[in-house]
């Protein structure tokens, strides 16, 4: 058998491995160990440890683990609280209001975060009750907090970016600017969509009444109380990385130190939220690299095999052209990302479309966001929506899945549309990066 079959087995069996619910750190590392011993021999195992070292020492990691504390500590600051208790003043007075609240207020906590769970349960805790108590549609109101919290995977600073920077050699600085306009204009589509959907079923998001709003000075004194912190917080981290003044890692640190400065002022800054925050972070950074280090253990089996050569032969058989090459990639990936971990695919997938991208003149960069604009539907598509699980630990009883579900795929066709526009307009995409050369 040769190794481009053996490769594609490989590839296969840690798909179904993970599908079945197989660990996916262990499901990446067992199986490309076995076949590397089975058809390389013991010539592997320095490979193992070379690109465990390799990724060890990789500087563009340490900021993973810094924007997760900043998150944790954003999570725990009540930043979100009163960001949302500002947006539900300024547009619950119109139909659909709160839910369209949930996604303006998720868009900009989204760029303190990036993190889903996160996201999406303390988006939910504040707005799931007020849109039930409402009369809200229920599918309406948690596809607007599943959508919401998932915005943070994909406005800078996201985990996603950093993760996909170093799986592919892009660099994160660029991505974290080509991924804003990209970012924002999802939040605007989904807004769009409330606002549409609401319009012509105003039952499903009746309006909150006068008297339970505030208005005049009371109410831009609490607007500015609440945009200011968060606005504070993306200047200093993405506005020194678009000036250059420091590299992601540093941007990272300046972002906990931001949070640090904005729970003082809040005074929040308690041992409990110290201790919660670092117990978060060491525990989801602990998975998050676990999994990376095992995706560069697959990587290096799999390019070892010959499998990237045998992929490459296949899509170059296949004359797609650079557009449809690029179009049957996206679909991989949406495919795949229903069915598996994010993280695993973009260690599985980014190191084999590197090579691709080359051959068909696409930049890797530009591909990197539709990439990943592509890869953050899968938090909302069946069967593995991951944003469906992390709502359903907070929800009351009388939300069943299947109203989550319903709930979710309007938005998840929505969110079709952001690649769409991005390969119609790849200057969204190439604007803001282009102005840091």
């Amino acid at each position: 058998m040769s190794p481009e079959i053996l490769s594609v087995i490989m590839l296969v069996l840690i798909v179904i491995s993970i599908v079945v619910g197989i660990p996916v750190a262990f499901a990446l590392a067992s199986i490309p160990l076995l076949f590397g011993l089975a058809f390389k021999g013991a010539s592997v195992l320095p490979m193992f440890s070379l690109q465990g070292f390799g990724m060890m020492t990789s500087y563009s990691f340490v900021a993973a683990p810094l924007f997760i504390f900043m998150g944790a500590l954003m999570e725990r600051s009540g930043i979100a609280d009163t960001l949302y208790e500002a947006f539900y003043h300024l547009l619950g007075g119109v139909k659909g209001g709160l839910a369209l609240a949930t996604v303006a207020m998720a868009t900009i906590f989204g760029a303190c975060t990036g993190i889903v769970g996160a996201g999406v349960i303390t988006i939910g805790l504040l707005a799931l009750p007020s849109m039930l108590a409402r009369g809200y549609e229920k599918g309406l109101a948690t596809g607007s907090i599943m959508v919401g919290g998932g915005l943070g995977v994909t406005i800078p600073p996201s985990i996603m970016l950093i993760l996909y920077g170093c799986a592919a050699g892009v660099s994160i600085s660029k991505l974290f600017m080509g991924a804003i306009v990209p970012g924002i204009l999802l939040g605007l589509l989904y807004m769009i969509y409330i606002y549409v959907r609401t319009r012509l079923h105003p039952e499903e998001g009746p309006p909150v009444s006068e008297k339970e709003r505030i208005r005049g000075p009371q109410l831009y004194r609490l607007a500015l109380v609440s945009l200011l912190p968060p606005i504070f917080l993306i200047l200093a981290v993405l506005g020194s990385v678009f000036f250059g003044i420091v590299s992601p890692s540093e941007a990272g640190a300046m972002g906990v130190l931001g949070s640090f400065v904005l729970i003082v002022i809040r005074g929040k800054l308690k041992r409990e939220v110290i201790i919660g925050a670092m117990q978060s972070t060491l525990k989801i950074t602990s998975a998050i690299l676990l999994i990376c280090l095992a995706g560069q253990l697959f990587t290096g089996v799999f390019i070892c095999l010959k499998g990237n050569v045998a992929l490459r032969s296949v899509m170059t058989a296949m004359q797609l052209g650079p557009t449809g090459t690029l179009l049957m990639m996206l679909l991989i990936v949406l495919l795949l990302g229903m069915v598996m971990d994010w993280i695993a695919l973009i260690f599985i997938l980014a190191p084999i479309f590197g090579p691709i991208l080359t051959n068909i003149g696409v930049d890797p960069l530009y591909f990197g966001i539709l990439f990943c604009t592509t890869l953050q539907i899968s938090n909302m598509t069946p069967p593995f929506a991951y944003s469906v699980f992390y709502l359903k630990t907070i929800t009351p009883p009388e939300v069943t899945i299947g109203d989550m579900y319903r709930g979710c795929i309007p938005f998840a066709i929505m969110s079709t549309l952001c690649p769409i526009l991005l390969l119609i307009f790849p200057w969204l995409v190439t604007w803001l990066p282009s102005l840091m050369e």
